[in-house]
Formats: C-alpha cells, structure tokens, sequence
C-alpha cells in the first residue's frame, strides 16, 4: 500500500518549545515524502528480479533529480510529480539516443512531439 500522500499536505507536530509552541518543520520535504514513497514501494522491489531491481532503482534515482521542482509544486499529488520527474528524465534520454543515433549515419527517428506545436 503506498503511502497517504496527503501528508504532504497537510501539517504534522513538530517538537514544542517551554510556551507550548511548535518550533521546526511542520510539513514534510518533498524529499522526505519522496523517500517514504521509496521505503513503501520496497515489497514491490524485493519482488523484482535482479536487472529490474536495477531499472527501479534508476527510475527513483531519476525521481530524486527532480525533487526540488516538485517542491515548488506542492499542490501535484507526490506521486504524480515523481512519475512527472521521471518522464523528464526519459524524455531527455530519448533525445539524447535520437541524436547518436543521427550522427552514427543511421535513419533518424523523428521527434513527432514537436509536429503538434506548430
């Protein structure tokens, strides 16, 4: 079960001060919660095989890249924004693969995203 990412969201106790008072970080980093999300889905990982053990790990590494832009964003549910970072990630990787593949002499795969922008 993954975890209630409404927690990133809404205000958790911190620690109080002689008044009464909360003192530090009331609410979850994204990184925090990103983390957590990771720590859920860890059943899931040990129920992969080696080589795809390695994939997740790169999809969440590709997640954690991005974290400071899901920070800004806290109104995207943080699962949403890791799926988000991740498909930024891909997206630069095809790119990167579309250009080696031009420059070797190969047939270039054409970029049909950009065709809808005009």
């Amino acid at each position: 079960m993954l975890p209630d990412t409404r927690l990133f969201h809404l205000a958790r106790p911190g620690l109080q001060n002689l008044a009464g008072n909360f003192m530090g970080r009331t609410v979850p980093s994204f990184r925090m919660l990103l983390e957590g999300i990771v720590e859920e889905l860890s059943a899931f990982k040990r129920a992969l095989r080696g080589e795809d053990r390695n994939a997740f790990d790169s999809l969440m590494n590709k997640a954690r890249q991005h974290a400071s832009s899901c920070t800004v964003a806290p109104l995207l549910d943080p699962m949403d924004a890791v799926f988000l970072s991740i498909l930024v990630e891909q997206q630069k990787e095809i790119g990167l693969l579309r250009e080696a593949l031009s420059t070797d002499g190969r047939t270039m795969i054409s970029d049909t995203s950009k065709e809808h922008l005009q």
